[in-house]
């Protein structure tokens, strides 16, 4: 991994000892970077439980006891709350972009999956931009969509472009999430952030997306 704060280490392993459907650590920084400049708000409630079903959030977290759950929630809202605050820094926002360790090559696909699936959550408000006339978000948000059909191998393009943007796309996306992030900020500029501690109610929806209340779900470990 390139550039990781302290804590990252604790919650890539986390994630890592979670089934295979959670996500792992660039995706959910993709995601999280996806659901923090989102045109709509995106409430942890929503997208939390995407996070543990990794594509389709179907999983469930699995965790010894209560304690540790919160846990890793704590970590991943520390996570949340560090990325919005770097972004609110110009120039001080870095994605978590997995690395081939034989070759050095930046590999920023599985960030780019996580920050889709955050686009995914709240369309509309993405179709806003795509209208709005805005030339840096309408420019940021046209390179993620290229990018994802590059990854997705329909891009259509040709081997040179395609290694263009492979070489281009880690410096790119930063600048691009930079440009959401300013057009989010100045189109609602009153919209508030969760929480640092999304601590769970025994009565509360449980976080894993299950549908039953925390008490009889995760809370019963």
């Amino acid at each position: 991994m390139a550039s990781l704060y302290s804590y990252l280490d604790e919650l890539d392993q986390l994630l890592l000892n979670q089934p295979d459907d959670c996500m792992l650590l660039s995706q959910l920084d993709g995601f999280l970077a996806g659901v923090i400049v989102s045109p709509d708000l995106i409430l942890p409630g929503q997208w939390l439980k995407v996070v543990w079903g990794g594509g389709d959030g179907d999983g469930a977290p699995d965790f010894a006891d209560t304690a540790s759950f919160q846990h890793a929630l704590d970590l991943i809202m520390h996570h949340y709350h560090t990325t919005l605050a770097s972004l609110d820094r110009p120039g001080a926002f870095e994605p978590v972009f997995e690395e081939d360790t034989q070759t050095g090559e930046t590999l920023w696909e599985l960030w780019v999956e996580g920050f889709c699936q955050a686009m995914d959550l709240a369309p509309d408000g993405w179709e806003r931009i795509a209208v709005g006339g805005d030339p840096g978000a309408t420019a940021a948000l046209a390179g993620f969509m290229a990018l994802k059909a590059l990854d997705d191998g329909r891009s259509g393009i040709s081997r040179d472009e395609e290694d263009q943007w492979d070489r281009e796309a880690p410096d790119l996306i930063p600048m691009w999430v930079e440009m959401l992030h300013e057009w989010r900020r100045e189109n609602d500029p009153n919209r508030h952030s969760p929480v640092s501690r999304a601590k769970v109610g025994r009565n509360d929806p449980c976080p894993c997306g299950s549908g039953k209340k925390y008490k009889k779900c995760c809370g019963l470990n």
